[in-house]
C-alpha cells in the first residue's frame, strides 16, 4: 500500500499531474495504455473457451478480460449507459444511475500584473443585493450569468504564473458560461470586477476557464444527492456485475468513481478509495480461491 500522504501533499504543491506520475511510477512500463477510447464493455459471456469480459474499442481492437473496472464519470455513463454496456445495465443500478445528480462547477482563472486585494486577503466574497437574479432557473441567462460568480479564492505566487484569482460558477450559469469565446468572458469578469472594487481601469492579463460540462468525457464536474435518491443509489452505483451467478467469477465489471462512494461522492479522495475498495474485492476474491498464487488476471 503506497503512502497516501505523499500523494497528498505532491497534488498540494504540484496539481493532480503528480498524482497520476506517482502512481504510474510503481507500475511496469508499457502497461497503460492513452488514448484509447471504449465503445463497449461485453460482459457475461456463457462461451467457456472465451474469457467472460470482452473491451470493445473505438478502432475495432477487442480486448479480452476476466474483470474491468469502469471509472467513467457518472455524467458520461448517465449519458452513455445505453450503448457502453452489451448487455445492459440491470434496472436497478440504471435507476440509480437517472436518480443521483451530476452537476457542473467551473473555474475561471483570473491573472493580474499586480495585485489589488490586500497582501492578507485569501477569499474575495461577492454580495449581490438583487438575489432574484441569482437563482438557478434565470429568464435572462446570456444577460445575469455572470452573477451566479460567488467569490473568489487567492492563489499564492508560483514562478510560472503571477498574481491570480480564482473564480467559481456553478449550475446553469456554468453551463452556459461554457459557449461563451475567451472574449466574452475577459469583459463580463473585467466589469464585474471593476464593479464590485470600483475601480475602472482594473484589466487582467489573461482569463482561463474550465469547461467540464461540454467535455465528451465527463460531461460535468461532480456527484450529489439529488431529489429522491438515497444512499443505497450509490451502493446501487458501486455494485459488480453479475450481482448473481457462477462463484468463480461473480466480478465481472466492476464500478469505482467519486460517485460510487456513499459518503465521500464529488471527491478526489472518495474517487481512491473506491479504487482500493474494488482491488481489494479481486485481491480477496483470488485470495479465497487460490491463498499461494498471485493475482493473474487482466484488469
Amino acid at each position: 500500500m503506497f503512502n497516501i500522504m505523499k500523494y497528498y501533499f505532491c497534488c498540494c504543491y504540484s496539481g493532480y499531474e503528480s498524482l497520476i506520475d506517482n502512481l504510474m511510477s510503481e507500475l511496469p512500463g508499457d502497461i497503460v495504455t492513452y488514448r484509447r477510447p471504449v465503445h463497449c464493455v461485453h460482459w457475461n459471456n456463457t462461451e467457456k473457451r472465451q474469457s467472460p469480459v470482452v473491451i470493445e474499442c473505438d478502432d475495432g481492437e477487442r480486448i479480452a478480460a476476466d474483470h474491468v473496472i469502469v471509472t467513467v464519470p457518472l455524467g458520461y455513463l448517465k449519458r452513455h449507459h445505453s450503448t457502453l454496456f452489451r448487455p445492459p445495465l440491470p434496472l436497478h443500478k440504471l435507476h440509480s444511475v437517472q436518480r443521483l445528480g451530476f452537476g457542473t462547477s467551473n473555474k475561471i482563472f483570473v491573472e493580474f500584473d499586480s495585485p489589488w486585494w490586500d497582501p492578507d486577503c485569501e477569499v474575495i466574497y461577492l454580495v449581490w443585493e438583487d438575489e432574484e437574479l441569482v437563482v438557478d432557473e434565470v429568464p435572462d441567462i446570456h444577460r445575469s450569468w455572470i452573477k451566479k460568480m460567488f467569490g473568489f479564492n487567492v492563489l499564492k505566487p508560483t514562478k510560472r504564473y503571477g498574481h491570480v484569482l480564482c473564480g467559481w460558477i456553478t449550475g446553469h450559469e456554468a453551463e452556459y458560461m461554457e459557449t461563451l469565446s475567451e472574449q466574452e468572458v475577459t469583459h463580463a469578469v473585467t466589469q464585474l470586477i471593476r464593479q464590485f472594487t470600483g475601480n475602472p481601469v482594473i484589466t487582467p492579463r489573461r482569463v482561463l476557464c474550465s469547461q467540464w460540462f461540454h467535455d465528451p468525457w465527463t460531461c460535468g464536474s461532480y456527484t450529489y444527492p439529488a431529489k429522491f435518491c438515497s444512499v443505497q443509489d450509490f451502493n446501487n452505483l458501486g455494485e459488480p456485475l453479475p450481482t448473481t451467478g457462477e462463484q468463480s467469477q461473480p466480478f465481472q465489471v466492476l464500478f469505482a468513481g467519486e460517485s460510487t462512494h456513499p459518503y465521500f461522492y464529488s471527491t478526489v479522495h472518495g474517487a481512491l478509495f473506491s479504487g482500493w475498495r474494488e482491488a481489494e474485492r479481486l485481491i480477496s476474491h483470488y485470495s479465497i480461491i487460490s491463498p499461494s498464487e498471485p493475482l493473474k488476471s487482466k484488469l
